[in-house]
């Protein structure tokens, strides 16, 4: 029977006894970490990123300190055998930390009661649930230590979720730090009934003194030894008998001889680094879910590099980022790298605030931003592949039109007229009113600006980055659009149809006006329009890099299309040939003589055939 990588399921026992379930053994790791626990430092903490399989480590560590021996055969720990079952088995309380949606202090403090509530319940132990949660907890410790006789293993999944989503609440977050630390602080007045206790979320927060009653739990974060202890590595892949066979079926599903589809996975999901001089590892979630579209696709389907899918955006998407510049509560502390020095120390070393996080710290532990090699002992921070960059660019885009609605209502409301003057402009075929009125635009517009990472400001490098600012604020004026309408030879930019005319708008970066008109006429991407009877009026724009505005502004009116001369109103250049035809042109043609061949009318129907 094949075996996939599952999708949905973080459950080591569920995961190893599904008969198609794929598990990329992580076993010798997790022993180490386990040995660690019960050795010199039995309080750790490991953060990484969303959806990188922290459940699944908290799963395993839980089955395997419980004694759960038969779900480790076959792999690298079941196969030892240096592991002492009977006298490292011990009673495991695991908490489960992700509360989404408690935003008050009598909320957060009610979703915990009740989970420990439930815990007593399931443990078939006895407690004061009229008690607050801290109390509660030690109290809950203590009985299942009486009863089990034996200290306990503490497991913590996603233990700064509660906080993280109170970060951009400052109302709220204040009370959700003093309940979670007086939580957390309940495990270091429980130590003595307690064997080990182990912590993962996606920040660091409990060693930067916002869960103070912890502090002393070790960080692991950053070390070389666990780099890979989530996620998975490139040779992990190709020594997984059943992943190999996996890839290999999805590449022929697709049309990719195999090198080229371990290529193309490597550059869209693999690249995350947790420590210094580490290998790289991939997002496992993402990989499963890249699998398991290419396994549903139609057989033959060719898919280009750019469309593997971006899964961890549906689960990553960095709104609380975009909240937070917003309101200005974003700290730039982590900046030695910029300098040209080493980014780990400044990331290993700095400060975490909740109140007001250092940026590139919370992009780095959010997974949005990585270690990467700059040279002997030196590491930057950018991004670590093609999924988290275009999930980053497509998420910036989209909280820009949010903003862009959100001023234009303002404008609005206030009577302002800049945004209709932008549409008035446009309408008119004014390009010289056109430029000032979105120039003015953009200036005004709030955008993160150097609130950008260094590696993300690569977005003012892109044309996308101009011709998205230009869609999102005509879009707000409520015209009808379209961004990169595709046509036989390429995308046009915007277009925007109405019932009396259309407008066609080619953005260009660091060029020129005239570039852009070109590139329209050259690539006929009025071709499409040419039936419609409608007049259509061109727009090219330049924008500058270092200003952020147009420089260089050009139209031509076209006209409607004559059918009979085969020709715009007003051809700005050397009317087109019938090789210059662009393919959806000629697919009109051969459909209209078809029409007219089966109504008898073959000469009347290529006679409105454009040449």
């Amino acid at each position: 029977m094949a075996r996939y990588l599952a999708i949905g399921i973080d459950e080591f026992d569920e995961l190893r006894t599904l008969p198609e379930g794929l598990y990329v053994d992580k076993t010798e790791l997790t022993a180490a970490l386990a040995d660690r626990l019960l050795g010199r430092t039995p309080q750790l903490l490991l953060a990484r990123p969303r959806r990188f399989g922290k459940t699944l480590l908290i799963s395993t560590l839980q089955a395997l300190f419980q004694g759960q021996r038969t779900l480790f055969e076959g792999t690298w720990l079941g196969q030892r055998g240096h592991w002492d079952w009977p006298q490292r088995q011990y009673p495991v309380l695991r908490l489960d930390m992700d509360l989404r949606d408690a935003h008050s202090r009598p909320d957060l403090e009610s979703h915990l009661v009740s989970r420990l509530t439930r815990l007593a319940r399931q443990t078939d132990v006895t407690v004061d649930i009229t008690q607050r949660p801290a109390p509660l907890l030690e109290e809950l410790i203590e009985a299942l230590y009486r009863k089990h006789r034996r200290p306990l293993v503490v497991l913590v999944d996603e233990y700064d979720t509660p906080i993280a989503e109170n970060m951009d609440r400052p109302e709220t977050l204040d009370d959700a730090l003093s309940v979670m630390r007086a939580f957390y602080g309940a495990l270091k007045g429980s130590r003595r009934y307690l064997r080990c206790a182990f912590m993962t979320g996606v920040t660091r927060m409990a060693l930067a003194g916002l869960f103070s009653g912890a502090n002393h739990f070790r960080d692991l974060s950053f070390s070389p030894s666990f780099n890979a202890l989530l996620g998975f590595t490139q040779e992990e892949l190709r020594q997984n008998e059943d992943l190999r066979a996996d890839i290999a079926q999805c590449a022929a599903q697709i049309g990719y001889a195999p090198d080229a589809m371990w290529e193309a996975l490597r550059i869209h999901y693999d690249g995350y680094r947790f420590s210094a001089d580490a290998e790289a590892v991939y997002n496992p979630f993402s990989l499963a879910q890249c699998l398991e579209a290419f396994r549903e696709t139609r057989p033959g389907t060719r898919w280009a590099r750019e469309d593997f899918p971006n899964a961890w955006a549906d689960s990553g998407t960095p709104a609380l980022l975009f909240r937070l510049w917003q309101t200005g509560r974003f700290d730039a502390q982590t900046t030695a790298w910029a300098e040209g020095q080493d980014a780990l120390p400044a990331l290993r070393n700095a400060t975490f605030s909740a109140s007001r996080p250092d940026r590139d710290v919370l992009l780095y532990h959010a997974g949005y931003l990585t270690l990467k090699p700059q040279g002997p002992g030196r590491h930057g921070l950018d991004f670590p592949n093609q999924e988290v960059q275009l999930t980053f660019e497509t998420s910036l885009t989209a909280w820009q039109g949010e903003r862009v609605r959100d001023w234009h209502r303002a404008e609005r409301a206030a009577g302002h007229p800049g945004g209709q003057l932008i549409r008035e402009a446009l309408l008119d075929g004014d390009e010289q009113g056109l430029q000032a009125r979105i120039d003015d635009f953009l200036q005004q517009f709030p955008y993160p600006g150097q609130a950008l990472p260094a590696a993300a400001q690569r977005i003012y490098n892109y044309e996308m980055h101009y011709r998205n600012a230009v869609f999102n604020v005509l879009w707000a004026m409520g015209l009808t659009l379209r961004v990169e309408d595709a046509t036989a030879r390429g995308r046009t930019d915007i277009v925007i149809e109405a019932a009396q005319r259309i407008w066609v708008l080619e953005c260009k970066l660091n060029g020129s006006a005239a570039q852009a008109l070109k590139q329209v006429w050259d690539k006929g991407y009025v071709d499409p329009y040419r039936t419609l009877g409608k007049p259509v009026v061109v727009f090219g724009l330049n924008f500058d890099r270092n200003l952020r505005t147009i420089t260089d502004i050009a139209k031509w009116e076209l006209g409607p299309y004559d059918l009979n001369r085969q020709r715009w109103a007003q051809e700005p250049l050397a009317p087109y040939t019938l090789t210059a035809l662009s393919r959806m042109g000629e697919a009109q043609r051969a459909r209209i003589l078809d029409e007219g061949a089966r109504s008898g009318n073959g000469d009347r129907g290529a006679a409105h055939i454009p040449r």
